[in-house]
């Protein structure tokens, strides 16, 4: 019979061969190819042992079997199957058979990368992971509760938790979506509109309104709107400690089971080096990290992302009144890393999340990433009659790249620019920094140019704008964080060029879209991407393409849109 998932994961020990794997740089893995009927493709890895023969190990000196390495995940055939608390299963509702792949996964304890998270499928997906988080609280509160009661027993067996308490943390970026967590949370924990929630007023204040106001008059596109819906501050956190009979809102960390934050609330609290108040002891025996809405991450401050990885599972600073008896073995041995479970959703595979999804994930309970290949991307999307032009840049680093990309820009892009005598250009720029080395650049060759980022104020904004629209101007400078925050329309763009491809691909097709095309002259457009955009290529251009452009010896490749 099937062990327990959670005791399979959190009881036993790791080997010395195993954690000798796991922190191999990088480590052995075995890899499985995996086809879903609903989640698609699935890569699923696990470590690879080359000393011992992978089994249920126990040395000489030990009286306790050691972890066992995972087995290839498949789909179970009902939520009973899913070993759920029994509180929680109760009040779960139907479930569809995408939920039922993606619970097969996560209630395993598999690291897991979900790269096309949709507006379609985001309720289905928070439902799922706030079944889980709630799972993984409720059982661990259950073995300490039993172990409380115990009068003796073998000291191992009384060890059931971390350094700290916090055992889950979901980030998200805006309050509105830890609103609609917390309420999922109360949902699964008890359908009774009476159950007990505390500080549940103070909460529904702080976390509703602040709604952003939308022009009726030239509206948002959709997805705008769905994006910033409801309460949209980036800065908070809240702890949550659940009971049998209740869930306490606003609890101290140190007393919560559960924090929901976005990065920069996080961030605040956490600190800088040589700040006095600094405190991230609670993010030490972290054993479940959720990331929803990862790409909004970036065009927030990835910084704090990276900020708080740098952050876990480090020495506390103090006891915070945990009985170091009862504390795991692996917990005081500086092993939590490696049994930390990460949830990755997205709606787009971007190399910022695969670069923590690879490097900074190393549980030894493997990973599942789903890798359905794009069919036609975004630029299928396009509509008007554009001639699409991709240049490929060589570059064996990724600050190599920063530089060729530059120098490649300046001596070919903008003194073609400057020979053809083009107005209503629009120059997209992703990287704030690269944005201000390219406004340099111009101001010191004497372009005539007007800019537009994310620390504009209006006011000039709507000059920029009025100038670039008249063609009293050749360039307009535009940020993309400003595009995402704003959506402005720019009239008059004729051509456009993209000093790297957008973070998100529907940015592409949306601003391709907007170009002028009442004459009947065919506009350009002119992207700049190197084999380090491979991901937002392929979500532009699709897998094949994509795969074609980065193994291809032509520097230049052309599309034709709208023919």
């Amino acid at each position: 019979m099937e062990e327990d998932p959670f005791l399979a994961r959190y009881t036993y020990d790791l080997s010395p061969e195993l954690i000798t794997c796991l922190n191999d740089k990088p480590p052995l893995e075995e890899e499985t190819v995996l086809e879903w009927s609903e989640l698609g493709k699935l890569i699923f890895k696990k470590p690879k042992l080359t000393l011992v023969e992978d089994r249920h190990v126990k040395a000489l000196e030990e009286t306790r079997p050691f972890a066992k390495l995972p087995n290839v995940p498949v789909v179970v055939n009902s939520v009973k199957n899913l070993f759920l608390h029994k509180q929680l299963a109760s009040n779960i509702k139907h479930v569809s058979k995408f939920q039922l792949e993606l619970l097969s996964i996560i209630t395993r304890y598999h690291d897991f990368s979900y790269t096309e998270r949709s507006f379609d499928n985001a309720e289905e997906l928070r439902y799922c992971y706030c079944i889980h988080a709630i799972n993984h609280v409720l059982k661990s509160r259950d073995i300490v509760v039993e172990n409380n009661n115990k009068q003796d027993g073998d000291e191992d067996e009384l060890r059931d938790q971390g350094l700290t308490r916090p055992k889950v943390l979901i980030l998200v970026p805006f309050k509105d979506a830890a609103y609609r967590i917390i309420n999922m949370m109360i949902s699964l924990l008890s359908p009774k509109e009476n159950f007990n929630v505390v500080h549940k007023n103070r909460f529904v204040e702080e976390f509703t309104g602040g709604e952003l106001t939308l022009p009726r008059k030239n509206p948002k596109p959709e997805d705008f709107e769905k994006t910033f819906v409801g309460n949209i501050d980036d800065a908070f956190r809240i702890g949550m400690a659940v009971t049998k009979s209740s869930l306490k809102l606003y609890e101290n960390f140190y007393n919560s089971d559960i924090i929901i934050a976005s990065p920069l609330g996080l961030r605040m609290i956490i600190g800088a080096e040589g700040e006095s108040s600094r405190d991230y002891d609670f993010l030490s025996s972290v054993e479940v990290l959720m990331f929803d809405q990862s790409e909004i991450f970036l065009m927030q401050n990835w910084d704090h992302v990276l900020h708080i990885m740098n952050h876990f599972h480090l020495q506390p600073k103090e006891a915070h009144g945990t009985d170091l008896q009862r504390v795991r073995n692996w917990s005081i041995n500086g092993l939590s890393k490696h049994y930390r479970q990460t949830i990755l959703f997205s709606s787009c595979k971007l190399p910022n999340l695969m670069a923590i999804f690879k490097n900074r994930c190393i549980s030894y309970g493997g990973s599942v990433s789903v890798v359905n290949p794009i069919i036609t991307g975004t630029i299928s999307h396009v509509v008007c009659s554009l001639k699409q032009f991709y240049h490929k840049l060589n570059s064996k680093t990724p600050t190599e790249s920063i530089k060729q990309r530059f120098e490649y820009f300046i001596n070919k892009i903008l003194t073609q620019l400057q020979a053809s005598s083009e107005k209503h250009v629009l120059i997209y720029v992703p990287s704030y920094f690269d944005f201000v080395c390219i406004r340099n650049y111009l101001k010191t060759e004497d372009y005539s140019f007007v800019q537009i980022s994310e620390y504009t104020k209006p006011g000039k904004v709507a000059r920029a704008r009025d100038l670039f629209y008249h063609g009293e101007c050749q360039i307009l400078l535009y940020s993309e964080r400003y595009h995402f925050y704003n959506r402005t329309k720019i009239r008059g763009i004729e051509n456009i060029i993209f000093y790297q491809l957008p973070t998100l691909a529907s940015f592409y097709s949306e601003l391709c879209n907007s170009i002028i095309d009442n004459d009947g002259r065919t506009r350009n457009i002119t992207a700049l991407y190197s084999h380090y955009d491979a991901c937002v290529l392929t979500s532009i251009v699709g897998t094949q393409r994509a795969k074609y452009m980065l193994t291809s010896e032509q520097k230049i490749h052309m599309f034709h849109s709208g023919t």
